[in-house]
């Protein structure tokens, strides 16, 4: 037993030397960029006038819509999903979700190309695909409507919560 203990000690050197060097180019190849976007609290907006960021496409073509909510009146698991209709980028800055109380989710700046994203009412850390509207109770009930307005204030998709 004695003679296997330097051995085991050199290893287990070793073997941590080796882990560290590895995380360590790892973390330096690889770096994470959190995506942590900047927009003002939710509040009920004063008018649905907004600066208009870039071109918007023509009221007449649909760009996005409202798949369905999700788990009304459960703050923990209510969310919304947005979904992009047609092709190319959608950048949603300034696009708002708006219910009939008025509370009003701002996107951040985000290019929506095909698939979905989900706003879920609850306070959270958004990623790519999954944003958080901070609220501290739940924002939708069945029988609601929920609005998507585009960043000139105009209606785009339209949502009744069953």
């Amino acid at each position: 037993m004695k003679r296997w203990l330097p051995f085991l000690i050199v290893n287990i050197i070793v073997s941590a030397a080796t882990t560290l060097l590895v995380l360590t180019i790892w973390n330096r190849v690889n770096t994470a960029n959190s995506i942590v976007p900047e927009y003002p609290p939710a509040s009920a907006p004063d008018s649905l006038e907004q600066p208009v960021w870039g071109e918007l496409p023509p009221l007449d073509t649909p760009v996005i819509a409202i798949a369905n909510v999700f788990a009304a009146d459960d703050l923990q698991n209510e969310l919304l999903i947005v979904e992009r209709i047609g092709e190319g980028e959608l950048n949603l800055s300034g696009w708002q979700i708006i219910d009939q109380d008025k509370n009003a989710f701002v996107f951040p700046s985000i290019d929506l190309v095909k698939g979905q994203i989900s706003v879920y009412s609850r306070p959270g850390t958004n990623t790519v695909n999954t944003l958080f509207w901070g609220s501290d109770e739940p924002i939708w009930s069945a029988g609601e409507i929920a609005r998507i307005f585009d960043s000139a204030g105009q209606e785009r998709a339209v949502f009744e919560i069953p």
